[in-house]
């Protein structure tokens, strides 16, 4: 009950909000987050059938990855088959206002051998590869139903929604099959951007220029699991103002949030889970990307979360694409830097439960790719990253080097 009246609350403030017609009203919500974030960004292919109201997306792909000194000290060659696949489907045909569709998100991947299956990434590097620590995975992160209205002005969101969908979406650092593959770049990681959770979103833009959202989900379910069986009574509140500038060449987003949670308490002596409790903390993300030219566009992301448990405390990323050769559009190369700062004082415990000494509580991570499309359908991106204190456990380096041949339909 007391997370309904929270979602009533926030999606009513929301329709009181003041709405300013323009010329291209309904252009920035209809663009925004139709099919996925970074629709516009180079090798992204979609499907539409204008008479059906049907759009897809599907993407398939070999990914490589070469691990040299990770968090446990292996060195480990991984072999991965992906899939990422969209589909939205329109319900209910309305012109003047937008209509109704359904949203359906499917991900997933597989280790190729015995070694690929057991391996494990240093962290930030698996992004939106979830099963690259178990066997296989394969779910719906999303299935959920968008309704515009207002003249395309506003729209509202409901469903098994994932939030990274929408919120926090720098065009540029969230694909991992043809952009950076590192997650600390795909998407912010102090926001609380989870997926397969009831929830709802609702946005509202103001005028060509400037939007707002909020939106409430639980985060009980884990991925690939039923929505309507939840572990704990948590849930998270999340808004983004975002504007646009400079003739749409760049784009200001500020998404705070509040998250409240379950926390596992353990037994000291037997390291067993003696209990739960509760735990909240809030924070707050923002991130400009600008394409200064035809050739360039970058962006810069930076975010603190308070009481921060699950997530980093604090981060701060910088990228950019660079399209070396004028005569080929689609290829360019990707080159990005962050730095994630985990909590001050945590130590690290033995299988004793004895301290190990604290966490080097600070990662560095810097990724060159680039993006080479072979033809229409088929690209190839190979990529290196380097690792400082990977996951704040020992005070040393870490590297990946890999390629993925994407196949895009």
């Amino acid at each position: 009950m007391k997370l309904k009246k929270i979602a009533m609350y926030a999606l009513a403030g929301l329709a009181t909000l003041p709405v300013v017609a323009s010329a291209a009203q309904g252009d920035l919500l209809q663009k925004m987050d139709l099919m996925t974030p970074g629709s516009d960004a180079p090798a992204y292919k979609v499907k539409a059938n204008e008479k059906t109201g049907t759009q897809w997306k599907m993407d398939m792909a070999y990914g490589y990855f070469n691990v040299h000194r990770g968090a446990m000290g292996e060195q480990d060659n991984i072999n991965l088959a992906l899939i990422h696949g969209n589909l939205n489907q329109r319900l209910i045909q309305d012109d003047v206002n937008g209509g109704t569709w359904l949203h359906v998100e499917v991900i997933g991947s597989w280790g190729l051998d015995p070694e690929s299956v057991h391996s494990s990434f240093p962290p930030a590097v698996t992004a939106n590869h979830r099963d690259v620590v178990g066997p296989s995975d394969l779910y719906f992160p999303e299935v959920a139903i968008k309704h515009f209205f207002l003249g395309k002005r506003a729209a509202i969101i409901g469903g098994m929604v994932k939030f990274g969908d929408y919120f926090d979406a720098v065009s540029i650092a969230n694909d991992t099959f043809t952009s950076f593959i590192n997650s600390g770049f795909c998407n912010s990681t102090v926001l609380p951007l989870i997926d397969s959770n009831l929830g709802a979103i609702a946005q509202v833009e103001l005028n060509a220029k400037n939007y707002v959202m909020a939106g409430v989900t639980r985060t009980g379910t884990q991925p690939g699991h039923n929505p309507f069986q939840n572990d704990g009574d948590g849930y998270i509140v999340m808004a983004e103002w975002g504007h646009h500038f400079s003739g749409d060449k760049g784009v200001l987003r500020i998404t705070p949030f509040y998250r409240q949670y379950q926390l596992d308490v353990m037994d000291p002596n037997d390291l067993s889970v003696a209990g739960s409790e509760v735990r909240r903390n809030a924070g707050v993300v923002g991130s400009v990307e600008y394409k200064t030219c035809d050739s360039c566009t970058a962006y810069v992301r930076a975010g603190y979360g308070a009481k921060q448990c699950l997530g980093n405390a604090v981060e701060l990323s910088v990228g950019t694409h660079l399209k070396l050769v004028p005569s080929r559009e689609k290829d360019f190369l990707g080159i990005s830097y962050g730095v994630f700062k985990g909590l001050n004082g945590d130590e690290m415990l033995d299988e004793n439960g004895d301290s190990m000494g604290a966490f080097h509580n600070r990662e560095h991570v810097v990724e060159v790719m680039y993006n080479l499309q072979l033809s229409k359908y088929f690209a190839i991106a190979p990529h290196f990253q380097y690792v400082h204190n990977p996951a704040y456990t020992v005070n040393r380096d870490a590297t990946v080097a890999g390629c993925q041949a994407v196949f895009s339909f």
